[in-house]
């Protein structure tokens, strides 16, 4: 089986570092261990790289009149002889040129092609006109609350087909190490209003220490946090590669993820959090972790068990919940052990790839992927 994923951004400081940027380079890297995969992006010039076994292609954006943004609504015409290479078409992000497009070309080339919803899209896309995402073979959804969301969606505007296949950590990479050596709570992710970090910066008790580890998207929501974390032990880290982010998670005594559905701006989101891979990472590393009743997280935490998870906009509830792991060290260690157990249970690329293969519908062997070329145009 020939596997082509199409994502319109890819993971590197070059494009985007985010979550549905992670989600689909470790998606691919683990479906090139069961079946010729290749990556395929955009950048502002062709490029191949190789990634272990997957390889990834780069195209060199092409203007369209009208599409805004390139470096989230890509295209490119030069990614149909991948696309006619491939048995699988999997596209990640609806309402994408990208995604649009590679579906088209699949139909028109009559290969199966899937869809897996990021949290992303952009509003000039042709399938928010035309009913493209009705022609894919289906919608690969990584968790039930994105299931349940395109369930309300019309019908004509989605495939029959929903299949949920969640998300998945490295769990060789981001595994437990010593014990917990810091009184430290830990956030990790982008720094914007959804993800309602002055709700934790204003639960901390000022005898506690704050990391907060994220980019910031925002400006002015990052000088609003800073202003109300005045006085307080909090860290802020703009940056950490994988490895740092295993050592953040093994030290750390919870891992916390506020996420609102109404953030501090006034601006509302049905969609804050589609999966939260950050909690999984925490949770592989035998990290607790406290999450709010927000769209998928609490289909990833069990309550007491694995975890906390309070309300919403609470930070009354998350101070209460960061008190009791500091005063119960055998708790937050229990619940670490039980965390890494749910990991490995359910949440695991390969599991994720098992999933992916059996949705597409069995395996064939190709020929060798045609290479791009990496010189300019």
């Amino acid at each position: 089986m020939k596997v082509l994923h199409i994502a319109p951004t890819y993971f590197a400081d070059s494009s985007f570092i985010g979550g549905a940027e992670r989600y689909t380079l470790a998606l691919a890297r683990a479906t090139a261990n069961e079946a010729e995969t290749v990556l395929l992006s955009f950048g502002a010039a062709r490029e191949t790289r190789r990634d272990g076994a997957l390889r990834i292609e780069l195209l060199r954006r092409s203007r369209l009149p009208g599409v805004g943004r390139l470096a989230t609504n890509p295209w490119s015409p030069a990614f149909a002889r991948l696309v006619h290479w491939a048995d699988i078409v999997h596209c990640h992000q609806a309402y994408t040129l990208s995604t649009d497009l590679g579906i088209l070309l699949a139909r028109a080339l009559h290969k199966k092609v899937f869809v897996t919803d990021l949290g992303g899209g952009h509003r000039r896309a042709l399938s928010h006109a035309f009913p493209l995402l009705r022609r894919a073979d289906g919608l690969l959804l990584i968790s039930e609350y994105s299931r349940a969301l395109w369930r309300d969606a019309p019908s004509r505007s989605r495939p029959s087909t929903l299949e949920v296949i969640w998300g998945g950590v490295d769990a060789v990479r981001f595994s437990p190490g010593d014990e917990h050596s810091s009184d430290e709570t830990l956030f990790v992710g982008r720094l914007l209003p959804h993800k309602g970090v002055n709700y934790l910066v204003d639960a901390m008790p000022e005898d506690a220490p704050l990391r907060v580890v994220g980019r910031a998207y925002d400006e002015r929501f990052l000088e609003l946090v800073k202003s109300r974390a005045a006085g307080k032990q909090v860290i802020f880290e703009t940056s950490a590669s994988d490895e740092d982010l295993v050592e953040r998670y093994r030290r750390a005594l919870v891992t916390v993820l506020p996420s609102v559905y109404d953030a501090i701006d006034g601006r509302h989101s049905r969609q804050p959090e589609l999966l939260g891979l950050v909690v999984l990472e925490s949770m592989a590393c035998g990290t607790p972790v406290i999450v709010t009743s927000v769209a998928s997280l609490p289909e990833l935490v069990e309550d007491g068990k694995t975890g906390f998870v309070v309300p919403p906009n609470d930070a009354a509830a998350l101070r209460e919940r960061i008190e009791t792991l500091r005063r119960d060290r055998a708790l937050a260690a229990e619940m670490g052990r039980r965390a890494r157990a749910a990991v490995l249970e359910r949440f695991t690329w390969p599991a994720v790839v098992r999933r992916c293969l059996q949705a597409y519908g069995g395996r064939t062997v190709g020929a060798t992927a045609p290479e791009v070329q990496t010189s300019r145009s």
